[in-house]
Protein backbone atom coordinates (compact mmCIF):
# COMPACT_ATOMS: atom_id res chain seq x y z
CA UNK A 1 0.00 0.00 0.00
CA UNK A 2 1.46 3.40 -0.76
CA UNK A 3 1.63 5.77 1.98
CA UNK A 4 1.82 9.11 1.81
CA UNK A 5 2.25 12.57 4.29
CA UNK A 6 1.10 16.02 5.33
CA UNK A 7 3.02 18.28 6.76
CA UNK A 8 1.23 21.04 9.83
CA UNK A 9 3.20 23.69 10.29
CA UNK A 10 2.98 24.68 14.19
CA UNK A 11 4.76 27.72 14.67
CA UNK A 12 8.43 26.51 13.93
CA UNK A 13 7.83 22.57 14.51
CA UNK A 14 6.57 20.90 12.01
CA UNK A 15 4.21 17.85 12.89
CA UNK A 16 3.19 15.01 10.21
CA UNK A 17 0.32 13.35 9.49
CA UNK A 18 0.92 10.01 7.94
CA UNK A 19 -2.30 8.71 5.98
CA UNK A 20 -3.31 4.82 4.22
CA UNK A 21 -6.43 3.89 3.39
CA UNK A 22 -7.38 2.36 6.75
CA UNK A 23 -6.05 5.09 9.41
CA UNK A 24 -3.94 8.39 10.10
CA UNK A 25 -1.44 8.72 12.17
CA UNK A 26 -0.01 12.26 14.18
CA UNK A 27 3.51 12.50 14.50
CA UNK A 28 4.29 15.24 17.29
CA UNK A 29 1.92 17.76 18.11
CA UNK A 30 3.59 21.01 18.58
CA UNK A 31 3.65 24.13 21.17
CA UNK A 32 1.00 23.97 23.98
CA UNK A 33 -2.17 26.35 23.15
CA UNK A 34 -1.63 25.64 19.37
CA UNK A 35 -4.91 22.57 19.34
CA UNK A 36 -6.71 24.91 16.73
CA UNK A 37 -4.26 24.91 14.03
CA UNK A 38 -4.14 21.22 13.94
CA UNK A 39 -8.03 20.71 14.23
CA UNK A 40 -8.20 23.34 11.20
CA UNK A 41 -5.78 21.74 9.18
CA UNK A 42 -7.83 18.54 9.56
CA UNK A 43 -10.85 20.53 8.77
CA UNK A 44 -9.91 22.15 5.61
CA UNK A 45 -8.65 18.93 4.15
CA UNK A 46 -11.56 17.45 4.65
CA UNK A 47 -10.05 14.81 7.75
CA UNK A 48 -11.87 13.51 10.67
CA UNK A 49 -9.92 13.93 13.82
CA UNK A 50 -11.60 10.48 14.61
CA UNK A 51 -9.82 9.00 11.84
CA UNK A 52 -6.40 9.34 13.61
CA UNK A 53 -5.52 6.22 15.48
CA UNK A 54 -1.96 6.92 16.67
CA UNK A 55 -0.14 9.97 18.18
CA UNK A 56 3.66 9.09 17.91
CA UNK A 57 5.85 11.55 20.29
CA UNK A 58 9.33 11.77 18.52
CA UNK A 59 10.84 12.42 22.06
CA UNK A 60 8.80 14.13 24.93
CA UNK A 61 9.96 17.93 24.69
CA UNK A 62 7.33 20.83 25.11
CA UNK A 63 7.36 22.11 21.57
CA UNK A 64 6.74 18.45 20.23
CA UNK A 65 4.19 17.33 23.30
CA UNK A 66 2.08 20.96 23.99
CA UNK A 67 -1.09 19.61 22.59
CA UNK A 68 -0.99 15.69 23.06
CA UNK A 69 -3.30 15.95 26.19
CA UNK A 70 -6.43 17.64 24.49
CA UNK A 71 -5.89 16.00 20.62
CA UNK A 72 -5.98 12.43 22.72
CA UNK A 73 -9.10 13.45 24.23
CA UNK A 74 -10.69 15.09 20.72
CA UNK A 75 -9.41 12.15 18.60
CA UNK A 76 -9.68 9.09 20.37
CA UNK A 77 -5.89 8.19 19.57
CA UNK A 78 -3.28 6.31 21.55
CA UNK A 79 -0.20 7.90 22.34
CA UNK A 80 2.68 6.09 21.78
CA UNK A 81 6.59 7.21 23.44
CA UNK A 82 9.71 5.99 23.80
CA UNK A 83 10.46 4.48 27.71
CA UNK A 84 13.21 6.44 28.27
CA UNK A 85 11.79 9.73 27.70
CA UNK A 86 8.70 8.97 30.21
CA UNK A 87 10.38 10.65 32.77
CA UNK A 88 9.87 13.69 30.84
CA UNK A 89 6.18 13.09 29.77
CA UNK A 90 5.51 12.60 33.11
CA UNK A 91 6.84 15.83 34.40
CA UNK A 92 4.88 18.34 33.21
CA UNK A 93 7.79 20.91 32.02
CA UNK A 94 10.72 19.88 29.84
CA UNK A 95 12.71 22.74 28.13
CA UNK A 96 16.19 24.10 27.85
CA UNK A 97 16.93 22.37 31.53
CA UNK A 98 16.61 18.58 29.93
CA UNK A 99 18.91 18.99 27.14
CA UNK A 100 22.20 21.01 26.80
CA UNK A 101 23.33 23.17 23.65
CA UNK A 102 25.57 21.00 21.49
CA UNK A 103 27.50 23.74 19.59
CA UNK A 104 28.11 27.75 19.91
CA UNK A 105 25.13 28.59 18.07
CA UNK A 106 23.11 26.37 20.51
CA UNK A 107 24.71 28.39 23.64
CA UNK A 108 23.51 31.35 22.21
CA UNK A 109 20.10 30.69 21.55
CA UNK A 110 19.85 29.28 25.09
CA UNK A 111 20.11 32.91 26.32
CA UNK A 112 17.34 33.90 24.65
CA UNK A 113 14.41 31.47 24.91
CA UNK A 114 15.08 31.81 29.12
CA UNK A 115 11.39 33.40 29.06
CA UNK A 116 9.64 30.54 27.31
CA UNK A 117 7.03 28.65 28.89
CA UNK A 118 7.81 24.93 28.47
CA UNK A 119 4.61 23.63 31.22
CA UNK A 120 2.26 20.76 29.79
CA UNK A 121 -0.17 18.75 30.97
CA UNK A 122 1.58 15.50 32.51
CA UNK A 123 0.47 12.17 30.50
CA UNK A 124 -0.07 8.50 30.73
CA UNK A 125 0.63 6.90 27.39
CA UNK A 126 -0.80 4.03 25.71
CA UNK A 127 1.95 2.32 24.24
CA UNK A 128 5.48 2.49 25.68
CA UNK A 129 8.22 0.72 23.53
CA UNK A 130 11.68 -0.13 23.91
CA UNK A 131 12.19 -2.00 20.44
CA UNK A 132 11.35 -1.48 17.16
CA UNK A 133 7.69 -1.18 16.39
CA UNK A 134 5.42 -2.13 13.16
CA UNK A 135 3.28 0.24 11.92
CA UNK A 136 1.53 -2.02 9.90
CA UNK A 137 -1.46 -2.52 11.94
CA UNK A 138 -2.81 1.36 11.04
CA UNK A 139 -1.89 0.40 7.52
CA UNK A 140 1.68 2.65 6.78
CA UNK A 141 4.31 0.42 5.52
CA UNK A 142 6.79 1.13 8.29
CA UNK A 143 8.42 1.17 11.68
CA UNK A 144 9.58 2.86 14.55
CA UNK A 145 12.86 2.76 15.68
CA UNK A 146 15.10 4.30 18.39
CA UNK A 147 17.03 7.48 17.47
CA UNK A 148 18.68 8.46 20.93
CA UNK A 149 20.96 11.68 20.84
CA UNK A 150 18.94 14.62 21.31
CA UNK A 151 16.67 12.66 24.55
CA UNK A 152 17.36 9.22 25.24
CA UNK A 153 13.96 7.82 24.71
CA UNK A 154 13.93 9.85 20.40
CA UNK A 155 12.77 8.11 18.38
CA UNK A 156 12.42 7.86 14.05
CA UNK A 157 9.59 6.71 11.77
CA UNK A 158 10.92 5.25 9.17
CA UNK A 159 8.33 4.02 6.29
CA UNK A 160 10.40 0.97 3.85
CA UNK A 161 9.61 4.00 0.94
CA UNK A 162 13.44 5.54 2.51
CA UNK A 163 11.48 8.53 3.81
CA UNK A 164 11.63 9.15 7.75
CA UNK A 165 10.19 11.53 10.06
CA UNK A 166 13.48 11.98 12.80
CA UNK A 167 11.88 14.96 15.19
CA UNK A 168 14.91 16.41 16.83
CA UNK A 169 17.56 14.26 15.20
CA UNK A 170 19.08 16.51 12.52
CA UNK A 171 17.77 20.17 12.07
CA UNK A 172 17.76 22.50 8.33
CA UNK A 173 17.29 26.07 8.26
CA UNK A 174 16.60 29.14 10.37
CA UNK A 175 16.06 30.12 13.21
CA UNK A 176 18.12 26.46 14.93
CA UNK A 177 20.82 26.04 11.81
CA UNK A 178 22.07 27.27 8.99
CA UNK A 179 21.77 24.21 6.98
CA UNK A 180 20.90 20.60 7.59
CA UNK A 181 22.97 19.15 10.09
CA UNK A 182 23.63 18.44 14.07
CA UNK A 183 20.98 19.45 16.25
CA UNK A 184 22.06 22.56 18.42
CA UNK A 185 20.19 21.15 21.64
CA UNK A 186 21.18 17.10 22.59
CA UNK A 187 22.23 15.27 25.42
CA UNK A 188 24.78 13.42 23.71
CA UNK A 189 26.22 14.44 20.29
CA UNK A 190 28.22 10.40 19.76
CA UNK A 191 25.16 9.17 20.25
CA UNK A 192 23.24 12.36 17.32
CA UNK A 193 25.87 10.21 15.09
CA UNK A 194 25.62 6.61 15.86
CA UNK A 195 21.91 7.33 15.22
CA UNK A 196 22.20 8.81 11.99
CA UNK A 197 24.49 5.64 10.81
CA UNK A 198 21.03 3.53 12.23
CA UNK A 199 19.30 5.44 9.82
CA UNK A 200 21.57 4.76 7.02
CA UNK A 201 21.50 1.30 7.90
CA UNK A 202 17.44 1.25 7.82
CA UNK A 203 18.18 2.51 4.05
CA UNK A 204 16.78 6.02 4.47
CA UNK A 205 17.14 8.40 1.56
CA UNK A 206 15.12 11.80 2.73
CA UNK A 207 15.08 12.54 6.49
CA UNK A 208 11.95 15.11 7.64
CA UNK A 209 12.73 17.11 10.24
CA UNK A 210 10.58 18.58 13.47
CA UNK A 211 12.77 21.96 12.53
CA UNK A 212 13.38 23.24 9.08
CA UNK A 213 13.24 22.06 5.74
CA UNK A 214 14.00 18.05 4.49
CA UNK A 215 17.25 16.81 4.10
CA UNK A 216 18.79 14.47 1.64
CA UNK A 217 20.85 11.48 3.70
CA UNK A 218 23.83 12.07 1.55
CA UNK A 219 24.34 14.66 3.68
CA UNK A 220 23.94 12.87 6.66
CA UNK A 221 26.60 10.44 4.99
CA UNK A 222 29.14 12.88 4.39
CA UNK A 223 28.67 14.26 8.21
CA UNK A 224 28.97 10.85 9.02
CA UNK A 225 32.35 10.25 7.10
CA UNK A 226 34.29 13.25 8.39
CA UNK A 227 33.20 12.12 11.54
CA UNK A 228 34.71 8.90 11.47
CA UNK A 229 31.30 6.97 11.51
CA UNK A 230 31.36 5.53 7.59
Amino acid sequence: MENYFNIIKVGVTNCYLLKSSRSNILIDTGYKGKTKIILDFLSNNGISPKSIRLIILTHAHYDHIGNVSELKKITGAKVLVHKKDIPLLKSGVTGKMSTKPLNIWGKFLLSKISSIDTRFNPLEPDIIIDSDYDLSIYGIDGKIIHTPGHSKGSISVVLDSGDAFVGDLAMNGLPLRIGAGEPVFGEDIYEVYKSWKKLVENKVHILYPSHGNSIDIKVIKKILSRKGYL
